[in-house]
């Protein structure tokens, strides 16, 4: 069995890269790295799979057996000696150091078969460089297929139809929370055709909005810390609430669990009954249940025709905010507004590009504005670590089969993993990568703002950046300079090749809407007039 394989210049590239390959492709990606710091370096781009559900495998390399360290307590003995295995077991789902060539084959598909099943994940196998020197049979054709039995409902499902149903009976202001469970389910068609057809209002986290198209009717937008007020006050404002594959972290229900939905009936399922155990403790309902399954049981739930006053409140938060971000601070100081940038991108690419931000300020701005059809849209949502753009571009463009492949990032994300710009280069890749610099760290500038007297440690002072446009030159890469919106075209976009859009922003541009701490997602900054607070709170008492 032959495999080819894409050199990067860092192993933290690699495993970033191996991420966004599941993502593009719903197969797992594969890394394969020496010992000590090559097999450390992956620790980072593991937990980007790991928090999100991706299954990777990642293969390092260790130091023979007869010089490793055994029944001793010392901290190494052979030459970049390191315990892989034990410091990435709190960010994998399995991970294991081989004893011999036959051990290998058993691991590598027991292995592949625990990062594809249940709720999925990465994997690790360390195998040391006397196992690396054993011929070895070739490799079973079927070592890494995927398991073709379907076990079906495991156990009666019937309890869970006749609760939702009773909720859904009993609710005068149902609604539905798309989870980016639903897609890693690969449910994601059944059930957005089940909301439309049943005309449920949903809103959506993040990692769920991947999913589906956007201009189904019953979408009412993303909700959480950074999400549309609209969607924030319709969640906010409903009795009964269908929490369907996500986590409900922080970042969507805000630090304070208890200001979340607070007049509703809350029915979380999810795959993972680990995440259930955090709601044993309030008034959330959990029910384990693999989200494959869902579509067997969705279309026997019995569902009511939405009254009448929720019907039309509903379509005046949709109205007032769905996709009606403004940057006020762009406004005041007739600079270049991130939201029009999304928009005008959003308008001028292919309807099946693949749009990978990274986090920060960029990722706010894109998924507050950005509207998906057939696009995949993705980041490392739960890890969320500066530098994931450029390697999961590359990851993604491998498998692109001719689709867009547009990377969105800061100019601090920029400079994380630079030199994979090389890497683009020397494999001929199709990528645009468009900074939207801001000369800073934005999003934690605005923290510094709201908490820390504008003290700029390390963002305003203490950060600095080259001349991009020279960078590109030395790379021979396509540079350009974009200060205005008309600046933005499809030529810019589609051309053949690795093309660089450095679009300026005022350093001062904030993300806006965003919710300050102590706050539910109801009320966030810049803060609303008191009407059109009561008229968002309609329900609320």
């Amino acid at each position: 069995m032959v495999f080819d394989y894409i050199c990067f210049h860092h192993e933290q590239s690699a495993a970033m890269a191996a991420d966004a390959v599941w993502r593009v492709t719903r197969k797992p990606g594969v890394t394969v790295v020496t010992s000590g710091p090559g097999a450390t370096n992956l620790i980072t781009g593991i937990a980007c799979s790991y928090f999100d559900s991706i299954p990777s495998i990642h293969i390092t390399g260790q130091v023979n057996k007869s010089e490793s360290i055994r029944g001793v307590n010392a901290r190494q003995i052979g030459f970049q000696e390191t315990n892989i295995v034990d410091m990435v077991k709190p960010i994998t789902k399995y991970a294991v150091q081989v004893n011999d060539g036959k051990q290998l084959q058993l691991e590598l598909t027991k292995a592949y078969h625990i990062a594809v099943s249940d709720r999925m994940g990465p994997v690790l196998i360390d195998v040391p460089m006397n196992v690396q020197k054993e011929e070895l049979d070739d490799l079973t054709e079927d070592l890494f297929h995927e398991k073709t039995d379907q076990d079906g409902l495991e156990e009666p499902f019937e309890r869970l139809v006749e609760q939702i149903t009773i909720d859904f009976q009993n609710a005068k202001r149902p609604l539905v929370l798309f989870g980016a469970g639903i897609g890693l389910a690969g449910v994601e068609s059944q059930v957005s055709n089940w909301l439309h057809s049943n005309n449920l209002p949903f809103v959506s986290s993040w990692g769920g909005s991947s999913y589906f198209d956007h201009d189904i009717s019953e979408f009412c937008g993303l909700i959480g810390v950074y999400g549309n007020r609209g969607a924030n006050f319709i969640i906010q404002n409903c009795d009964y609430l269908l929490v369907l594959g996500s986590r409900l972290d922080s970042r969507q229900r805000s630090g304070i669990a208890d200001s979340f939905a607070p007049n509703a009936k809350v029915q979380v399922i999810d795959i993972d009954i680990e995440e259930l155990k955090k709601y044993s403790t309030s008034k959330y309902k959990g029910f384990n249940l693999d989200l494959k399954l869902f579509p067997e049981i969705m279309n026997t739930i019995i569902i009511q025709k939405l009254e009448e006053n929720w019907r039309n409140y509903i379509s005046l938060m949709k109205k007032k905010f769905f996709r009606k971000n403004i940057s006020t601070f762009a406004l005041k100081n007739n600079s270049l507004s991130p939201y029009q940038v999304i928009e005008k991108i959003n308008e001028i690419i292919n309807d099946d590009a693949i749009i990978i931000p990274e986090c920060g300020a960029n990722l706010c701005w894109v998924y507050q504005i950005f509207h998906r059809k057939n696009h995949t849209i993705f980041t490392a949502y739960g890890n969320s670590p500066m530098g994931y753009t450029l390697p999961a571009s590359i990851g993604a463009s491998i498998f692109a089969e001719g689709r867009q492949v547009i990377g969105i990032l800061g100019d601090g994300g920029f400079q994380m993993n630079i030199q994979e710009l090389q890497t683009m280069i020397h494999y001929n890749l199709d990528i645009k990568i468009v900074i939207l610099n801001n000369f800073g760290y934005g999003i934690i500038k605005q923290f510094q703002d709201s908490y820390f007297q504008s003290r700029y440690e390390a963002t305003g002072r203490g950060y600095s950046q080259p001349s991009f446009k020279r960078i590109a030159k030395a790379y021979d890469i396509d540079y350009v300079s974009i200060s205005s919106i008309d600046e933005i075209t499809v030529e810019n976009l589609s051309a053949s090749g690795i093309r660089i859009l450095d679009i300026f922003l005022d350093p001062n541009t904030l993300i806006e809407p965003k919710l300050e701490m102590g706050n539910p997602i109801n009320n966030q900054f810049p803060y609303l007039p008191i009407d059109e607070i009561e008229e968002g709170n309609h329900f609320i008492e």
